[in-house]
Formats: C-alpha cells, structure tokens, sequence
C-alpha cells in the first residue's frame, strides 16, 4: 500500500513566558482548595478513577504483569502502598511503577487528545501510592490527582500535536511532571519545593514510540515510569533537593528540546489556568486498542450495523490523519498480519477488520487466538488507508475517521465518526463506567467487593482515609 507524504507542519516558535512555568504551575496549584474544583470536574475524576483501576485489575494475569511484579518484589521495599489485585503492599516508588504499568498493559485507560496522552495512568498510580502511605482523605486526595492530571495535560498541549512526530511517547514524557505535581501536593511541599519537583522531573521524562515497530511490551512501563519517578521527584523536593525553575521554558528546556522542528507554545499550558479544567476533557475507551483507532473501530461496527460482513464485502478505505495512518499501518506486514497483541492493537487494518468480523473490540479481540483468525486477516487484507486532508486540518482536536466499505454486489456503503464513543462530546456515563469495570473486574473480584470499590470511589470526598479503597483494590 502506497500512502500519501505526511504533511510537514511550519515552523512557528512561540518562547516568551513572564515566569518560568513551573514556578507558575506551583503557586497555583499550592493555593487550590477542594471547594475550588467544579462539581463536574469532581465528577469526571471518579470516573476516570473507576477506569484505571478495572485496567489495572484485568491485567493482573499478564506475563509482563508477572515479570514487572516478580522484579519489584525482588528489589525489596517497605510495605507502605498496596499492589492493586496483588494482596501485597511495598514502597510507593515500587508500587506506583507496577500500578501503573498493569494499568496501561491494554491501552483500554483514559486518553486526552489534544494532550495525545493517557493521563490517569501516569498520574493516579504516583498520588494513591503516596495517599495511602500518608493517609490522605478524600478531598485532599481528588485535589492532587486533579492538579496533577491538569499540569501533564497542558504539558502535552504544549506541543500542539506534534510530539509524536518526533517520535516521542507524550504519556511517558509530560506524565512525570503531572505526577511530580500530585505527589507534591500529598506530601504538602511548598510553591518552593514544587518548582523544584517539577524541575527534577524533567530528568525522568522518558519514552519513545520505537516499541510499535516490533511490538514489544514497553509501551505500558512509560506509564508506570512517570508515575514512579513523580514519586522520586517529590520526595527529593521535599529534602530541598535543587531541580530546574526553568525545566518547561529554558532553552535548553523540556518543551523545546522535546518539540518538533521547534513547533509549541508556551500559552497553552497557562492560559486559563483554574478557569478551563483541561483534564475534564479526557475521554474513556470502549476499544481495547489505540485511541488513534477509535474512531475508526467506531466506523467499522457502524458498517456491521449496516449489513456489512466478511463474506460480502469486497474492498474497504479508511481515511483519516496523517499520524494515524502513519502510525498504524507501519511496518505493513506487522499491521496487515500483526505479530503480538501490541502490533493488532495499533493496527488500523486489523482493528477495522476485527469490528467488522466480531462486531465487538474488546481486549480477548486483539489476542493472538483472535488476530491469526484466518478470516480477520483476509478482510485486513482487504483495508487501504488514505490520508484525509480535512482530518488533518483538525488534528489533534479531535481524529475524525471515515470507512468507505465496497460489497461484491457493488454497492458502496460509508460510516463517518468525528467523536467515537468516550470522548467528552459523546460521553461514558457513570452507569457505562460501571459496566466496563464490571466487565475488567468480575475474573478476581465477586459482585460484593465490586460494588464496594465503586461506591467508595463515588462518595471518595466523604473518606477520612483514602486507605479504606486501597484495601478494597489491593
């Protein structure tokens, strides 16, 4: 398959800021109240709550699960943060790592687009790890993971969707310093300390996209890297250890030395600050694959509700952003035939035929006893991708997808998603949320402690101990 030249953005540099950015983010942040924060803000983070840890539950069977577990274990650390799904406890850094990664082993956790990043997973690992160990109440707690959440995702902004062009992994390079800014806030740094943190965050912020090349099972340890280290951050801070005011801004600075052909902007990490939430506008997956592929996933069960089905169709084109049909159709024999559960999930040949074959996509839908069905592989034999112009001109504020499905008979039928199922203009209920975790959850937890953690997490503000949830989880 021939693709089209993916369109190269100008150079427009924007580098002029009052205060350095971090000292900014800290002065703000240090001074926020819970009564602050909008009711639907609160609300949201509950259910974003919900989500990472049903992810994190499901996936506590998987071999990379077992291994990142069995090295943690071994490295010792004292019994403080609990595991989730595990029935053990260790240090918060430790705990943090493993939380997060279990909760990114099925890119199924919560993404924002613009900030192109899964922003719970990185972040609420480090800030439960710490309020357990501190045992936090609810308010404070939900005050951090949000102040958290919202410093990583105007770290993403910053780079007006550009960062995966340079080949950078923005969950594991912004998370770090939104959970930096978490923990801080658990630990009750001061703005001094915070500055501090976030600029010793910068030398954590680690993560490439070169993982999807041959599929590995790094991807989810650059969600449980960030958390670990904001952990690490913080707690240096907190002994007055010197990081970085500059970190965001400097010349040598995170944002310009992480951006593409010096494309970002420093306004979009301040400007509203506390008056536009950024982090409410995350959206929860219904597809077990990459949020590139959601809209598409989305198109392609629109087409079985159409009538479309292995033995009728004939052809199908997907058109959409350059990043996505960059990004999930190379290398082509690792997409149109994938070769582990990572190249299927970032496949847009594979998850387009998948919907259409099973008219489901969830995560038993991108194993290999489902992506070597010889009858999937010959309807992604049948998928080209093009490059939609006007997909591009709205990219990253949203990734609209269009399916052109060609049956044997000749007729020719089309499905078009601006914004799939999940995302804030078309949203997950809380009824749907408890769905999904029932669904993720039901293999090692019965009806009872289910119910259980969602109602805790639903009156989270009433906790006096947010340790009451870790018990429930751990």
């Amino acid at each position: 398959m021939e693709t089209s030249k993916v369109n190269e953005p100008e150079k427009i540099i924007f580098n002029k800021v009052e205060k350095p950015i971090a000292e900014t983010f800290a002065e703000y942040f240090v001074g926020l109240k819970y009564n602050d924060i909008p009711d639907n803000v609160i609300k949201m983070t509950k259910i974003f709550i919900i989500d990472v840890i049903a992810c994190a539950v499901r996936a506590r069977g998987e071999k990379q699960v077992k291994a990142v577990v069995e090295v943690m274990q071994a490295q010792g650390g004292n019994q403080d943060s609990s595991v989730i799904a595990s029935g053990f406890k260790t240090s918060p850094m430790f705990a943090a790592f493993i939380n997060g990664t279990m909760g990114h082993v099925y890119d199924f956790d919560d993404d924002h687009r613009e900030g192109t990043m899964h922003p719970s997973v990185a972040v609420f690992p480090a800030v439960f790890a710490l309020g357990e160990k501190h045992r936090v109440n609810g308010k404070q707690f939900l005050t951090a993971l949000i102040s958290g959440l919202e410093v990583m995702i105007r770290t993403g902004e910053a780079f007006l969707g550009k960062s995966y062009y340079q080949g950078f992994h923005p969950t594991g390079t912004c998370g770090v310093f939104g959970s930096a800014m978490g923990s801080s806030l658990i630990l009750k740094l001061n703005s001094q300390q915070i500055t501090w943190a976030l600029g010793l965050a910068g030398s954590f912020s680690a993560g490439t996209l070169e993982w999807s090349t041959e599929g590995s099972m790094q991807k989810p340890i650059q969600a449980g890297q960030p958390a670990m280290s904001g952990v690490l951050s913080s707690s240096l801070a907190q002994q007055n250890f010197i990081g970085a005011r500059t970190i965001f801004d400097g010349p040598m600075g995170f944002i310009r030395a992480h951006s593409h052909k010096d494309v970002y902007d420093y306004n979009r990490m301040t400007v509203n600050l506390g008056k536009k939430w950024e982090m409410k506008d995350t959206s929860i997956k219904v597809h077990a694959c990459c949020r590139f592929n959601g809209p598409i996933a989305d198109c392609a069960i629109d087409l079985y509700k159409q009538g479309v089905r292995a033995e009728n169709v004939d052809k199908i084109v997907v058109k959409t952003c350059s990043f996505t049909v960059q990004g999930l159709t190379q290398p082509r024999d690792r997409k149109w035939e994938p070769k582990t559960h990572v190249d299927a999930q970032f496949s847009l040949p594979y998850t387009t035929a998948v919907a259409i074959c099973r008219n489901r996509t969830g995560i038993d839908e991108f194993k290999k006893e489902t992506f070597t069905d010889p009858e999937i592989l010959r309807i992604a034999a049948k998928v080209t991708a093009e490059i939609d112009p006007e997909a591009d001109k709205v990219y990253p504020k949203y990734y609209p997808a269009t399916i052109i499905a060609t049956l044997k008979d000749g007729t020719a039928l089309t499905a078009h998603v601006d914004y799939p199922k999940g995302d804030p203009e078309n949203p997950v209920s809380f009824d749907e949320i408890e769905v999904k975790f029932n669904q993720l959850t039901e293999r090692y937890m019965d009806a009872s402690k289910r119910n259980k953690i969602i109602e805790s997490v639903k009156t989270i503000e009433q906790l006096n101990d947010i340790s009451i949830i870790a018990d429930l989880i751990r």
